[in-house]
């Protein structure tokens, strides 16, 4: 049985992020930085951690994927290992945050060359409280309460 420290796990230790929007009509999937990756991001990872399955991104505000979250807040973020056949998707709506302690908390100076500093108004935050989480653990099929997670 997958538990939810084995989902956590998961999502800390995970290459990247992978963020699903819709743009009209058509789905977009792309790879975005996993903030809670301790080795990379020391900062906000123990602030990632710390909320639990809540999931955060930084990007860009006049990016297209602001734009279409702005359109339809109804996304989706998979994390996986895809050496071990682990992997989860979870579902909810996304906030576009520009609150200035959080860009601090989740700033990381490697994004100088994106932004003059976590004060630029064009860096973002991405949250999601998952809504929804279902995944594949190996051969098996898992579905996990999000408010668990």
């Amino acid at each position: 049985m997958i538990d939810r420290e084995a989902v956590l796990k998961l999502m800390d230790e995970s290459a990247a992020v992978y963020l699903a929007t819709v743009d009209g009509e058509d789905p977009r999937i792309r790879a975005l930085v996993n903030l809670r990756r301790r080795d990379l991001y020391p900062g906000a990872s123990e602030f990632c951690r710390r909320q639990g399955g809540t999931v955060y991104l930084s990007t860009s505000g006049g990016s297209s994927k602001v734009r279409e979250i702005r359109a339809n807040p109804q996304v989706a973020v998979y994390y996986c290992d895809p050496s071990n056949v682990h992997g989860i998707s979870l579902s909810g709506r996304m906030e576009v945050l520009s609150d200035p302690d959080l860009k601090h908390a989740l700033w990381s100076d490697a994004w100088s060359i994106y932004w003059q500093g976590p004060d630029d108004p064009d860096y973002v935050v991405l949250r999601m409280k998952p809504a929804g989480a279902v995944g594949w653990w190996g051969t098996e099929p898992f579905q996990i309460e999000a408010g668990s997670l």
